[in-house]
């Protein structure tokens, strides 16, 4: 097959999964709520928000980098080289749409756009999966040339305090939302892989960082 057309069904059928996974999803979503009070200033509030950055942390406070190597696989540890993401509403923007509130709440989906990219993506682009059927050994990568396999997040709080509202108020659970035979992550050996059950689950924190363009 042509790489052009390979590089438009991969990304048509990742964004077609997206779609069909967002109707059978858990009930309870991400809306936005223009009626709810103002997110707090950068730096000032754990709320994770669209449109800005952060570095990612796993329980033992080791920042999510790459693997120094063309792709850049995602990992967590020494060696890594540290990286930002920013946190994006679907792959054509990161900012929710004629509202100034971006503040997601618990229970949300979302893309992660890894801004430093690899050697096919140097401007960076969002995180994708070396997954079925495109790939097998499920490491996570900012994409580039013909591999776009992207992955949209599912994240949910790791705490039961009811007023924690806010995606990002405790450290947050993220798994897959989209992706045919992945629905989990993992890590090892350090790596950030797809899993295939949607029980697996890696916990971590979102701490603000500075965007590129600002």
């Amino acid at each position: 097959m042509p790489t052009h057309l390979k590089r438009i069904l991969t990304a048509v059928l990742a964004i077609t999964l997206a779609v069909q996974s967002s109707m059978a999803s858990p009930p309870i979503l991400h809306r936005q709520d223009n009626t709810a009070s103002n997110p707090s200033p950068r730096g000032q509030g754990p709320e994770i928000q669209f449109g800005h950055c952060y570095t990612i942390k796993n329980k033992n406070g080791e920042p999510l980098g790459h693997q120094p190597s063309a792709w850049n696989y995602l990992r967590f540890g020494a060696g890594t080289k540290p990286t930002r993401f920013k946190v994006c509403q679907n792959l054509g923007q990161c900012k929710s749409p004629n509202t100034d509130y971006q503040v997601l709440l618990n229970r949300a989906r979302f893309w992660l756009f890894d801004v430093e990219g690899n050697y096919y993506s140097p401007r960076g682009d969002f995180v994708a999966a070396n997954s079925p059927p495109f790939g097998s050994n499920r490491n996570l990568y900012p994409a580039g040339g013909d591999y776009r396999y992207y992955v949209d997040f599912w994240g949910e709080n790791d705490c039961s305090r009811p007023d924690a509202r806010p995606l990002g108020q405790c450290p947050v659970k993220l798994r897959i939302d989209n992706l045919r035979d992945d629905k989990g992550l993992v890590v090892q050996d350090g790596y950030f892989k797809a899993a295939a059950s949607g029980d697996e689950v890696v916990v971590v924190t979102f701490e603000d960082a500075k965007c590129p363009d600002e």
